[in-house]
């Protein structure tokens, strides 16, 4: 099961998505966002951290337009 991570860039308002898994009762996120600009050390914090699919999507609704639309885009991708 993937967990996503949303963290806040330095100098801007903008979020970017971060794709992990779940292992046992930890999670990991990838050094990079799914959009591929932002590495996690251009991060201000995690806004949350260790969500599934579906929560990920519910916050990030709430949050709006400030967070990147091609990671929003990924939550909503069908394979």
């Amino acid at each position: 099961m993937k967990a996503y991570t949303l963290k806040r860039r330095k100098n801007t308002e903008e979020y970017h998505l971060f794709e992990g898994d779940f292992s046992q009762e930890l999670c990991t996120s990838k050094k990079e966002s799914i959009c591929k600009k932002m590495d996690k050390s251009e991060s201000l914090g995690n806004t949350f951290m260790c969500y599934t699919e579906d929560k990920a999507r519910k916050r990030i609704a709430e949050i709006g337009r400030s967070v990147c639309g091609v990671c929003t885009s990924h939550l909503y991708t069908t394979f």
